[in-house]
């Protein structure tokens, strides 16, 4: 293997990441997203948080951020901050400031941030192999069902892997010359981790693992370090303290033997799923041999140690963390084992002494990129529901209180179109899954509040509501109170008749707006108080 250590241009790296944006688009193109919206149930949450954000610092700067947070709730219950951390929502309040809040435009921003990982898989490979190597690991790594994924997903798991990517970089630097710039560059990167998303704390054992495989025992020593440390708690710690117990809301299993046992495995699974068997094979063939020579190459054991430090502590993290079993937890690692499969690509040919290096290493390249190609081709759209369309009428007819119904996405969905449309909040909307049904956080329980529809449009009627929206995906209901309102609201003497019928696109489904035959007077007080605790109450009058 070539000694390293070239540092890659600026330009091909822009060149690599490039080539990483241009596949996302395709990703969102394929996929409707920029048309369709969200299709999952954290997407809306991430946008509106960011769409408060900005909200918050044009209109109300200065006041009660709690107070503004708490009113803005209560008009568009999605916003979520708490249950996930600020550092994302104050980059999106940002943009927001400058750039419209439209679908193309977040999806844009979410392709720009889902890339950036690209640029750390071609800068590792461009100086432990080649370019050809560099650019043939950032085309793969692109081109993973779980990237691709990320692309047409609005989550907060692109900007974390990104971070936690560069976050190692830096590490790598103060490594190898511990200085104060790297030292506090790395704390700053770990303190945004952890502050982007929960399982962002995976960073600290990046340095953790990377001290054990190098046995640089000296940084131990290096007051740098502390420093370091303390400035990244003093940032992070303190929210943390705030919202633990909202965080640990969404934990869906218990800690054990058992979790971790179940995680890790599906963790493992998940990850040879992205890369095929032979890619899980490449990477653990480049962790032996550049283990074995990590001696007589200190320096390129120093970056190698480094990427394997990320996929470790990725996999204990989330193998100790009882929060859920998905597959995009493990997006920190992705890039990590996209790195060591190619790597260990270069290496396999090099002691074959294959007479076509270059077209080999492309063959390998190509079936490790199969099964993302596959999914990008077999992907189906998201479903356009319409909600647009709706969101546009019924803002444009000022409503005072309107009631969604549908899967969590879809009323998220709703909830962030519509309060975008109502910059001045003065229209309500309420959650069917609160208003008529019991369920917790994670909705693992769940219990219908009437037992038949009578009891369901007294309770419309008490609340004053002006418009039902029910999505139907797939021509199904979505929950059984969905059923039990559709079917009050085609009784004759609901009060309520059908004023719009909107069939969805690419998917099959409906989406159905009831308006009320006599003019409703919205009982704002009792909608103010639904689902607030009342010590929030207080709170909800701008200061």
């Amino acid at each position: 293997m070539q000694a390293v250590f070239q540092k890659p241009s600026s330009r091909f790296l822009c060149l690599a990441y490039l080539c990483a944006v241009i596949v996302g688009a395709l990703a969102v193109f394929m996929a409707k997203s920029y048309q369709s919206g969200f299709s999952g149930a954290d997407e809306p949450s991430h946008f509106l948080n960011g769409y408060f954000v900005s909200d918050y610092i044009a209109r109300h700067f200065g006041s009660n951020p709690m107070g503004a947070a708490t009113d803005f709730y209560v008009h568009y219950p999605k916003i979520s901050i708490g249950h996930w951390p600020p550092a994302y929502y104050g980059i999106l309040g940002l943009v927001f400031l400058v750039l419209p809040p439209t679908l193309p435009v977040i999806f844009a921003v979410n392709v720009l941030f889902a890339a950036l990982p690209a640029i750390g898989v071609a800068a590792a490979l461009s100086m432990l192999a080649d370019r050809r190597a560099a650019l043939a690991g950032a085309l793969v790594y692109a081109v993973t069902p779980l990237v691709l994924e990320g692309h047409v997903m609005f989550m907060a798991d692109q900007p974390l892997t990104a971070c936690l990517v560069a976050a190692t970089a830096v590490w790598i630097a103060f490594s190898v010359r511990p200085g104060w710039g790297s030292a506090l560059g790395f704390a700053l990167l770990a303190a945004t981790a952890v502050l982007i998303k929960g399982n962002g704390w995976l960073v600290v054992f990046v340095p953790v693992f990377h001290i054990l495989l190098t046995a640089n025992w000296k940084l131990l020593l290096s007051v740098r370090l502390y420093v370091a440390a303390a400035l990244a708690a003093a940032i992070v710690v303190p929210w943390y303290m705030l919202t633990a117990k909202i965080a640990a809301d969404g934990f869906n299993y218990q800690a054990g033997l058992p979790y971790a046992t179940k995680a890790l495995l599906y963790n493992l699974q998940a990850l040879g799923r992205n890369v095929t068997p032979v890619g899980g094979l490449l990477a653990l063939y480049a962790i032996v041999a550049e283990f074995r020579a990590r001696r007589a190459e200190p320096q390129r054991w120093t970056i190698v140690s480094a990427v394997i430090s990320l996929l470790l502590a990725t996999l204990l993290l989330q193998s100790l963390v009882p929060v859920d079993i998905v597959e995009r937890y493990m997006a920190p690692a992705l890039p990590a084992v996209v790195v060591l499969a190619v790597l260990g690509a270069v290496r396999l040919l090099a002691h074959l002494r294959a007479g076509m290096p270059a077209p080999a290493l492309a063959a390998l390249a190509v079936v490790m990129a199969v099964p993302g190609i596959v999914h990008l081709v077999q992907r189906a759209p998201k479903a356009d529901t319409g909600i647009a369309a709706v969101t546009d009428r019924l803002a444009a007819a000022k409503p005072v209180l309107t009631v969604i119904d549908g899967s969590a996405s879809t009323e998220g969905w709703f909830i962030a179109d519509m309060a975008v449309h109502d910059s001045a909040l003065r229209g309500y909307v309420v959650r069917a899954s609160k208003l008529l049904a019991d369920s917790n956080f994670m909705g693992t329980t769940y219990t219908l509040k009437y037992h038949d529809t009578a009891d369901v449009l007294a309770e419309l009627h008490r609340l004053g509501v002006q418009h039902v929206v029910i999505v139907r995906e797939g021509g199904k209901d979505a929950y059984p109170h969905s059923a039990q309102v559709r079917e009050a609201l085609a009784r004759a003497d609901s009060g309520f008749r059908l004023g719009q019928t909107l069939p969805h696109q690419y998917r099959s489904g409906v989406t159905e707006v009831y308006d009320a035959v006599a003019p409703a007077r919205p009982d704002i007080a009792a909608v103010r108080n639904m689902g607030l605790p009342a010590k929030a109450t207080a709170l909800t009058k701008l200061q």
